[in-house]
């Protein structure tokens, strides 16, 4: 099993496409029950997984904008949801041959998994119960072996497999989303096609896809065609089965042209019916991670302000707006308010190595800028069921 682990799906790597099999038995199919997944340690998050990482602390400590003053911002997880969230993480696995991560051994410790976790998932515990099964995902270095299509599909038949048994023993008729970053945004395009796409009953009950990082596509100008036939991009706060997907990049940092026909999507969580260029509301960022390779300036910004939650609060000091680069791709552009007075610091250096967009973008940090924005859609979303 490859050992050293991190967080991040090179850009080059999101739009791989490879063949798309059958999906086997009934997925939605009440009862169904998974050999493999009724194992609570191949759960990161519900499904008797102990512990439930999702439920670790994570409270905030607010920057305020004077530049001095922090205030805490504690997180709840609710104590009853009308829905749920499955979760599918991105690639973490940098080192190793190419194919696919074994499971942990009984008893491996799981560490460097919960950096997007943690990130990206959890705090959805405030509104819904969240279900995150580990997967067999692929090493980033299997993403340019000419045998991918083979071994991401290996990775995919688990995640399907976590699907139909959330379904079968967890799911109870409830209203669900789902949700995926990088790698686990691709689990979950396929997921989507093979079992939601075709499926009007289902569908019902799906109160929208966070598909956040990958490689979602559209014709340009449209909403739906492309990676879904029934499944549109999402359009207005309130609107129902549908898709939030898009890819960071700082302003005045472009990403670089993908061949094809198609878009890569684009939806601002932030102003979905206009797309107006807006201030974010909450911004979290981790204050320290397992993967030494990512703490960088956001881990020193927190140490220097002696920060000791997990996560550090930026309100009202980023902005979000869906934009397209000099040949029409498009993608959700990240800039600075620059409010008269606010004397905060960015702490994400667009011109850092890490956030080139040859190289990531913000990739990373997907999740971390609109988290407010994401958390406010979802529960809007929800009470429409």
């Amino acid at each position: 099993m490859v050992k050293k682990v991190c967080y991040l799906l090179i850009w080059s790597f999101l739009s791989i496409t490879f063949v798309v099999t059958g999906c086997g038995d009934d997925e939605g199919s009440e009862g169904y029950k998974s050999q493999l997944y009724s194992n609570p340690n191949l759960w990161l998050c519900g499904a008797g997984a102990q512990p439930d990482y999702c439920l670790s602390n994570l409270d905030a400590t607010e920057w305020l904008p004077d530049g001095v003053s922090t205030q805490l911002v504690p997180h709840t997880a609710a104590e009853e949801t009308d829905f749920d969230c499955f979760y599918i993480y991105p690639t973490v696995h940098l080192e190793g041959p190419i194919g696919n991560v074994d499971f942990p051994d009984e008893g491996e410790e799981i560490t460097l998994e919960l950096d997007p976790l943690m990130s990206q998932a959890a705090r959805f515990n405030s509104l819904c119960t969240v279900y995150a099964p580990l997967y067999r995902q692929i090493t980033i270095s299997t993403f340019s072996s000419p045998e991918a299509d083979t071994y991401l599909e290996i990775a995919y038949q688990d995640v399907e497999e976590a699907f139909k048994h959330y379904m079968g023993q967890y799911n109870k008729g409830r209203p669900f989303i789902i949700m995926g970053h990088s790698q686990g945004t691709r689990m979950t395009e396929l997921l989507l096609q093979r079992i939601l796409d075709g499926d009007s009953e289902l569908r019902k009950r799906f109160i929208v896809g966070l598909l956040i990082g990958g490689g979602v596509e559209v014709p340009p100008g449209d909403v739906i065609g492309g990676s879904f036939e029934n499944i549109p991009l999402c359009t207005s706060n309130d609107e129902l089965g549908c898709v939030i997907a898009y890819r960071t990049f700082a302003e005045d940092y472009p990403p670089p042209d993908e061949p094809g026909t198609m878009d890569s999507a684009c939806t601002n969580p932030a102003s979905l019916t206009t797309n107006e260029k807006t201030v974010l509301g909450g911004t979290y960022f981790p204050t320290s991670v397992n993967n030494p390779a990512f703490g960088g300036p956001i881990e020193e910004a927190a140490e220097n302000m002696n920060i000791d939650t997990p996560f550090l609060l930026m309100r009202n000091f980023y902005t979000a707006k869906c934009a397209q680069n000099e040949n029409g791709l498009s993608y959700l552009e990240i800039g600075l308010a620059d409010t008269a007075g606010d004397l905060r610091e960015n702490i994400v250096p667009f011109d850092d190595p890490l956030f080139t967009p040859n190289f990531l973008g913000l990739h990373v940090l997907d999740y971390n800028f609109v988290m407010a924005e994401l958390l406010a859609l979802v529960e809007q979303k929800a009470s429409q069921m």
